[in-house]
């Protein structure tokens, strides 16, 4: 008998399964929720823009795209982070090599643009 030798745990199949199906039960809870929160105020912004008998509220159609981008960026990111959870993520390996060829200093600046872009939009 040899002492201090484990043999690592080995999920069963049915084990295997239920965790799968728990990760796309999840999956399609964050897409139903998010893309269907999506679908209504593009609804609502297309609906005002085609009223000609009110004015345009461009602040409104502003404030709805905002939250159509936050909500994809939301649902985007919970749907991919259940994929990693699974180890089953896509990666994007043509948005890897652009990013790898991007200087550090373009990125930081272009994310300190996007951020007082959201930052502007959100502004009364």
């Amino acid at each position: 008998m040899v002492k201090g030798t484990t043999t690592p745990a080995v999920p069963s199949p049915d084990a295997e399964i239920a965790k799968l199906k728990s990760a796309i039960l999840g999956i399609d809870q964050f897409s139903q929720a998010g893309f269907s929160k999506i679908s209504s105020i593009a609804r609502l912004a297309l609906s005002a823009l085609e009223t000609p008998a009110r004015p345009r509220q461009d602040e409104d159609i502003a404030n709805a795209l905002t939250a159509i981008w936050h909500i994809a960026d939301d649902v985007e990111n919970c749907i991919n982070c259940s994929a990693e959870e699974m180890g089953a993520n896509y990666i994007d390996d043509e948005l890897a090599r652009r990013r790898a060829a991007t200087p550090v200093s373009a990125m930081v600046e272009g994310a300190e643009a996007q951020a007082s872009v959201r930052g502007a939009a959100r502004t009364p």
